[in-house]
């Protein structure tokens, strides 16, 4: 059974297709894991200054404050 130039043609056109959505989901999925790893970078940071000022507060005799009245907020991100 041959296929005619119109069937082939219907075919790679949806083949691409399929190509072209795969893409954006592999874009989604790499945007997502971007924004993870940003997010993670500033607590990252963040964590670094408190341990160089908890350091700090060492090496000057100062007493370090507990953490039972302070509270971490937790930022979440709406998905879309």
């Amino acid at each position: 059974m041959e296929k005619t130039a119109r069937q082939v043609e219907k075919n790679i056109s949806a083949s691409f297709g399929y190509v072209k959505k795969d893409m954006l989901m592999l874009n989604d999925a790499f945007s997502d894991l971007h924004d993870k790893v940003q997010h993670l970078s500033l607590n990252h940071a963040m964590l670094l200054e408190e341990i160089t000022k908890l350091r700090a507060e060492v090496r000057n005799g100062k007493s370090i404050p507990t953490t039972k009245g302070k509270t971490i907020k937790k930022v979440v991100k709406k998905k879309k």
